[in-house]
């Protein structure tokens, strides 16, 4: 399957697949992906391959959406999906990645240097340049645990749903003491800025009701070292 992109409107650009033995016969069944991102890009490479003829349109002149790779530097450097979380046959990814023979940097185990979860492994500073106490920071993730758990009893009292900023604001309103100023404060958005880093998304965009409903894969995780782009382009243009 291939993508060759024709100018539509200058905000759109339309992207036709089709196989190398030709485009499919008029007869098939045909549908459109409006998104080029990973799951709009398979899902046009899955609907191909069951011989339905489609077009994917793609409002940027790149496929990927979130999967972006950049080559500038002479070597790939992965802007949005760096890594395969959950390297195992149940993440549909493995098996593909794995075919490609594309090389990933385990990154978790103790034998790791490159990627630590663990709050110890971070050095914060402050505006001024000195650090952080590491003390400090510790005691700000445990009041961020608290303020989680004090969301987590909105949610139970609230049948819609709200953002996790939203859930915050309430809990700032009933539970006073949990407020943190001045450099706690600093610590605290930063705490909050890993979980808006985690779901490519802002806090008030995050759903109170579903962020913590992820299923966690076993087979721990893997840094795509020559970058994503090879996953996509072997999606929408087949091995």
């Amino acid at each position: 399957m291939d993508y060759g992109f024709k100018s539509n409107r200058p905000q759109l650009r339309r992207g036709l697949c089709y196989s190398n033995e030709g485009i499919k016969q008029a007869g098939s069944p045909s549908v459109i992906v409006i998104g080029g991102g990973i799951a709009g890009v398979a899902a046009a490479r899955a609907l191909h391959d069951a011989s339905f003829q489609v077009v994917l349109l793609e409002s940027r002149d790149r496929l990927g959406g979130r999967v972006h790779t950049d080559f500038s530097f002479g070597f790939p450097v992965d802007l949005g999906a760096s890594w395969l979380h959950g390297v195992c046959k149940e993440n549909p990814l493995a098996p593909l990645i794995g075919r490609l023979g594309l090389p990933l940097y385990r990154t978790s185990g103790d034998n790791s240097v490159l990627y630590d979860h663990d709050l110890e492994s971070y050095a914060l500073f402050d505006m001024d340049g000195n650090q952080v106490p590491q003390e400090l920071v510790t005691k700000v993730g445990e009041a961020f645990e608290n303020i989680l758990k004090e969301t987590d009893k909105v949610r139970l009292e609230n049948n819609e749903d709200m953002s996790i900023l939203r859930a915050f604001s309430i809990v700032f309103e009933r539970r006073p003491d949990l407020r943190l100023e001045g450099l706690p404060h600093k610590v605290l958005q930063w705490y909050l800025c890993r979980m808006e880093g985690w779901f490519a998304a802002d806090s008030e965009t995050i759903s109170l009701k579903c962020w913590d409903q992820e299923e966690l894969l076993p087979g721990g995780h893997g840094l795509m070292v020559r970058g994503y782009l090879p996953v996509i382009n072997t999606l929408a243009k087949g091995s």
